[in-house]
This record gives C-alpha cells, sequence and structure tokens, in this order.
C-alpha cells in the first residue's frame, strides 16, 4: 500500500521521492534518502543517511525503549506525562519544556522532596503531580507558562486530587 503511495505522491509531486543511494545522499549532504525498496521489515520508508536505517523502524525502536523505560522507571513515567499534559495546556503556543522550567532529575528530585507520607515511586499512580494554583486560573498565555511551571506542582493523592478538583491548595 505505501508502495503505491509512494508512486502516486511521485506522479502528483515529481521529484518528492527521488530514488538514492546511501553514498549519493551523503554526497549530496542529505540526512535520509529513499531507496524505493521495502526495508527487512517491509516498509516503503526514507532511511538514515548517517546509518541506513529505515525511519520507520527506528521511531518504532525509540517508542519501544520509552516504553520500557517508563515501566522501569516512574518517575520517568511522571516526567514525560507531566511534559504531555503541559503541551496539551499549551496547544503549540509555547515550549512544554521551557515552560516546565527543568529537567527529569530536577522535577524528580522537586517531586520527592514534596512527597507525603507513604508515598514512593513504586506507589506513582496512587499519587498524581497537581498544580497547587490551577492551570484554569490563567488569564493570559503568560499566566499559563507561568502556571505550568514545575514550582506549581505538588503531589497529592489521587483520592485527595479528585476532592481538590480545579480548586487551589492551600
Amino acid at each position: 500500500m505505501i508502495g503505491h503511495l509512494a508512486s502516486s505522491l511521485e506522479l502528483i509531486h515529481p521529484g518528492t521521492l527521488r530514488v538514492l543511494g546511501r553514498a549519493e545522499a551523503t554526497l549530496l549532504g542529505l540526512s535520509r534518502f529513499y531507496t524505493g525498496l521495502p526495508c527487512k521489515a517491509g516498509h516503503f520508508a526514507e532511511r538514515f543517511a548517517s546509518n541506513g536505517q529505515c525511519t520507520r523502524c527506528n521511531a518504532a525502536k525509540a517508542r519501544s525503549r520509552e516504553h520500557l523505560r517508563g515501566l522501569r522507571d516512574p518517575s520517568h513515567r511522571m516526567f514525560r506525562n507531566t511534559l504531555r499534559r503541559t503541551g496539551m495546556a499549551l496547544r503549540g503556543r509555547a515550549s512544554p519544556a521551557k515552560a516546565l522550567g527543568c529537567n527529569h532529575p530536577e522535577l524528580r528530585d522537586y517531586i520527592a522532596a514534596r512527597f507525603r507520607p507513604g508515598m514512593t515511586w513504586e506507589k506513582y499512580r496512587q499519587w498524581e503531580v497537581d498544580h497547587v494554583t490551577p492551570l484554569s486560573a490563567a488569564r493570559t498565555l503568560g499566566e499559563l507558562v507561568e502556571l505550568c511551571h514545575h514550582k506549581n506542582l505538588q503531589p497529592l493523592w489521587r483520592r485527595e486530587n479528585l476532592v481538590k478538583g480545579g480548586a487551589k491548595s492551600s
């Protein structure tokens, strides 16, 4: 199916998926190239000029590594969830990573320092990351970015967070 898509795109946009070899792509200074042939997994996709790997296989392996890291390291899963939720709130108007204002180890340590009795990383999902001042209190993009900052986050037991709802924590 993708092979048919590739040839259809070639007809609609001549030159879009030009068939190249890895050596030619490297000489042209391209980071990717298209062979017109399937990879070992059967993908008709571009390949990286640096290593010849299929871009779709590479993306699948990256997703798998990320999933496994999340299973092994709950603090990493919390960081990725927090970044994802920040991105959803900002809707492309600002960088989630910049708005959060910290990296994974900094957020992990910040949240861990605020654990309530009984909270551990192994119990993540029984507790949640909550905004002290709800994002709904923001009236401008600038205020929203400020409220996305990690200093406005706290760990709360899931039940407490449900009861709190959108109210500001005291």
